[in-house]
């Protein structure tokens, strides 16, 4: 054993008794110097570290980042990129999770990624506000990187992600369950865990769904080409591999809270990378049309403006205004409304946030969890 890995193993001792909880997840990580790796990383499996990076810490310090790479696995971060940027991800989850090592009493090697205005936020949420082109300040130390997990190629038995991913979810029960039993999982980092691990609606995989089966190839007769109706000509519409146009729709009526419009954002950004082709028009609706914009998938920011009542019909009226002819449509709604416009000629898709009995006359309806 190297004087490193006997720095590592004595830190993460001195966890057992006073944070059972990180000493439980951080047992079941095996230590890997990586010296082409410039400070330390998870991926779920291992604690990857340099041991010149190391070195340079206190024992406190060494617990701060063994402590880090803990809050990755906790937060399930090594399963949640999907097509986002490596480097933005990691930044988002170090603004994640830096606050909660310091709350929890640990400390940090000096400039560690910390900022107030990113406190007690998600990655998916702080890397939906963070710059496209992202520059950090010149003293920054990424002290602890996150790998998207991977099966072993050499191991026929690896663990799919999916399989992983469940398995830390058992293994962060049992940590969160035991620690709390001695009275030492801080209140904040309860909250959090639970809301990792309580079951939720997938309407992720629905809203991921609703899309791809939207997705066009070739030519199609179910929708005729517009531009040619006119005339009398009934000619099939050309689908190229991209949605085409998407138009979402979100009800700005002052019930729908900031955190869920970046909630919904972000997964919507992440399913639609995979159609990079794709128009994005969004509509902001209260008892008008209050906005619109066409957004890039790779910087979807949503700027949300009106604040009055509640009105469907204003949204699809103006898709049709404008001949935009949408691949389909997406509304963000809390869904108390029952002033419908009548049936539109492409799918559409109700995410709604509050109302639970929301049955509109037309379209597939998920349920998006309030967040207060």
């Amino acid at each position: 054993m190297t004087d490193t890995e006997k720095k590592l193993t004595k830190a993460r001792a001195g966890l057992v008794l006073s944070s059972p909880f990180f000493a439980s997840i951080a047992l079941h990580m095996k230590l890997k110097e990586d010296q082409y790796h410039p400070t330390a990383y998870t991926d779920s499996v291992v604690l990857g570290y340099n041991p010149e990076f190391i070195d340079k810490l206190t024992n406190a310090e060494i617990k701060g980042v063994i402590c880090h790479e803990v809050l990755h696995i906790a937060m399930l971060h090594p399963f949640r990129r999907n097509s986002r940027d490596q480097f933005r991800w990691n930044v988002a989850c170090d603004y994640a999770i830096n606050p909660i090592v310091k709350e929890a009493g640990f400390s940090l090697p000096e400039g560690a990624l910390l900022d107030d205005k990113y406190k007690g936020m998600e990655a998916e949420t702080i890397y939906n506000q963070l710059p496209k082109q992202l520059e950090l300040p010149a003293n920054t130390v990424m002290i602890g990187d996150v790998k998207d997990y991977t099966p072993d190629k050499n191991d026929p038995n690896s663990p799919t992600p999916q399989q992983q991913e469940q398995q830390w979810k058992i293994t962060l029960t049992g940590a969160a369950a035991v620690a709390k039993a001695q009275g030492k999982l801080p209140a904040g980092l309860d909250r959090m865990i639970q809301e990792v691990l309580k079951p939720k609606l997938p309407w992720r995989e629905i809203l991921s769904r609703f899309i791809t089966e939207n997705a066009r190839n070739d030519y199609t007769w179910t929708q005729p080409n517009k531009r040619y109706l006119y005339s009398g000509l009934y000619l099939p519409a050309l689908n190229v591999p991209t949605l085409g146009t998407i138009a979402v729709i979100i009800d700005t009526s002052g019930s729908i809270a900031q955190k869920e419009l970046d909630t919904f954002a972000s997964e919507l950004q992440s399913i639609m990378s995979i159609y990079p082709g794709t128009e994005i028009n969004v509509i902001y609706v209260d008892t008008k049309v209050a906005y619109t914009e066409t957004i890039d998938i790779y910087d979807f920011q949503l700027h949300a403006k009106g604040g009055g009542g509640t009105d469907f019909q204003p949204g699809f009226e103006y898709i049709d205004k404008e001949q935009i002819m949408p691949a389909c449509a997406i509304y963000f709604t809390d869904g108390w409304c029952s002033s419908f416009p009548e049936v539109p000629d492409f799918p559409t898709l109700w995410v709604v946030t509050d109302r639970d009995k929301f049955t509109p006359p037309f379209g597939e309806v998920i349920h998006i969890e309030r967040r207060e």
